[in-house]
């Protein structure tokens, strides 16, 4: 049976001194209860986090009963992936993306094929774009509206281009019409490995998108009048600290929103 309506949670975690850390998986569990705890359906951890320990997190979205979209890296051979993987409420894994852009000169790692899967869930079509997939580059977005997604989580570890990032989100949701999970790392100074060396610390503002709902021609014609911005259709946006962030979203009806937008701009509607 489908659910209209869907508590999703942007988890902004601290990870413990660098990425590999094991420290990492039991405190994510922490937090994964704590957000099950509020009621959330689905939470979503930043790019690359816990990024080990994917049995660990599976079996505690079996205990808790909550869908997670979690960070791993994964080794193959001499390569390393960034991967965000949608585990489902009886803990298995029900779909699976590779970054396929890795940032050159910061990251160290291989890159996945774009193939940016559309994942079927109670709620509806769920899409992953793991950090610069979903705004510095227009594809990834553009694909899964045409896909059918009802909700895209763009998990991010995030350095010194938050302005950019957020401009860029709240761009994709005035242009798709679709909600937008996007979690970054709290404050923090980036290390993938112990021996690396300590970038300048920074994270925060992770941030839940959604539009409005619009019901008729006319809600439309006012918005396309106005002169103000979409900084409403932010929902919520993390300080620099760790916490989690909530919002309830109607998916039912922004899919509405989305077939009235487009049939108002192709003069469909009378």
């Amino acid at each position: 049976m489908k659910n209209d309506v869907i508590t999703v949670a942007a988890i902004q975690a601290l990870p413990e001194s660098h990425l590999m850390n094991p420290e990492n998986v039991p405190h994510a569990i922490d937090l994964l209860e704590e957000a099950a705890h509020l009621g959330v359906d689905i939470a979503c951890f930043p790019e690359g986090y816990p990024a080990l320990g994917e049995d660990g997190i599976r079996s505690a979205a079996h205990d808790l009963e909550i869908y997670v979209v979690a960070g791993f890296l994964p080794r193959e051979g001499k390569d390393i992936y960034n991967e965000s993987v949608l585990i489902d409420s009886s803990g298995k894994v029900i779909g699976r993306h590779r970054k396929a852009y890795s940032v050159p000169g910061v990251e160290p790692y291989s890159c996945g094929k774009e193939d940016y899967p559309i994942i079927e869930t109670l709620w509806g079509k769920i899409g992953i774009l793991i950090c610069i997939e979903g705004w510095g580059f227009p594809e990834g977005f553009y694909r899964l509206n045409k896909a059918g997604a009802d909700l895209v989580f763009n998990p991010n570890l995030i350095f010194k281009k938050k302005p950019q990032r957020r401009m860029s989100l709240i761009s994709r949701a005035l242009d798709y019409k679709i909600p937008i999970v996007a979690p970054n790392n709290a404050f923090w100074s980036f290390k993938v490995y112990p021996e690396d060396q300590d970038l300048p610390p920074e994270g925060g503002g992770s941030l839940i998108l959604a539009p409005p709902e619009f019901r008729t021609k006319e809600e439309i014609v006012d918005f396309m009048k106005e002169a103000s911005s979409c900084e409403s259709w932010i929902l919520a946006e993390g300080g620099g600290d760790e916490e989690i962030l909530i919002a309830k979203i109607d998916l039912e009806a922004l899919m509405r929103t989305r077939s009235l937008w487009n049939d108002c701009f192709r003069g469909r509607l009378a």
